[in-house]
């Protein structure tokens, strides 16, 4: 049943997407590798050459299920960046808000596609590299902007980049550490407004630390030795 070519079906677009959905499911479930193409046909009413004939292989199949998801996310929910027009200080605040907004709030509405990159990040697949240079370069790219024109200066620095690092691993931290920050205390945002809180908590907290750096003064130049 499995091997023999694909039936006849009025609506093809709908075998596709049965096949994307059932295919989200088990790779959700059990990642790249170990995800049975059975498993999936069988989930979407299918055969294998179906796979095939829509996208080619397995291969085919989960880049499309991994990347459109993520750039559907995305359009859903627009960036935040310095061509707002809001002043840099103002931008970083929204930016952080935004970023925390979306781990604590609502990637958790999406489970699925929550499990795939969890899979993604622990097994990557050729699939990351894409999706780095479509979503999270980008994203990455425009922080390091906007902490270039808080800090102002003209251009990106390494100074920027490590900075960009740094907010985001304050942001990330109540994700991925959820289960230690539950324990430890105050308990991980579940509200909007427990999002905003924490989210101005750490603006502060970064604009304070990069507000100084911009006004502290240039260390000057050691003098040269006299030779003896």
């Amino acid at each position: 049943m499995f091997n023999s070519a694909p039936s006849r079906e009025h609506d093809a677009g709908a075998r596709r997407e049965r096949l994307l959905k059932a295919a989200a499911a088990v790779f959700a479930k059990d990642g790249f590798e170990k995800a049975s193409l059975r498993a999936i046909c069988l989930k979407a009413k299918a055969n294998v050459a179906a796979v095939k004939y829509y996208f080619g292989s397995k291969g085919g199949l989960y880049r499309e299920v991994f990347l459109s998801s993520c750039q559907d996310s995305m359009k859903e929910d627009a960036p935040v960046t310095l061509a707002d027009g809001a002043s840099p200080e103002d931008t970083l605040r929204r930016w952080i808000h935004h970023l925390l907004d979306h781990v604590l709030l609502k990637r958790t509405r999406n489970p699925v596609k929550s499990q795939i990159m969890a899979h993604e990040m622990r097994e990557p697949t050729p699939c990351l590299n894409e999706f780095i240079k479509l979503v999270v370069g980008p994203f990455h790219e425009e922080l390091q902007h906007i902490i270039a024109a808080v800090l102002g200066r003209k251009k990106v620095d390494e100074d920027c980049i490590l900075y960009c690092h740094h907010i985001i691993g304050l942001c990330i931290h109540y994700d991925h550490c959820r289960v230690f920050v539950d324990r430890l205390g105050p308990p991980v945002p579940k509200t909007a407004p427990e999002v905003q809180r924490l989210a101005d908590n750490i603006a502060d907290f970064v604009l304070g630390a990069l507000i100084s750096r911009r006004t502290a003064q240039p260390k000057p130049a050691p003098r040269p030795k006299k030779k003896s």
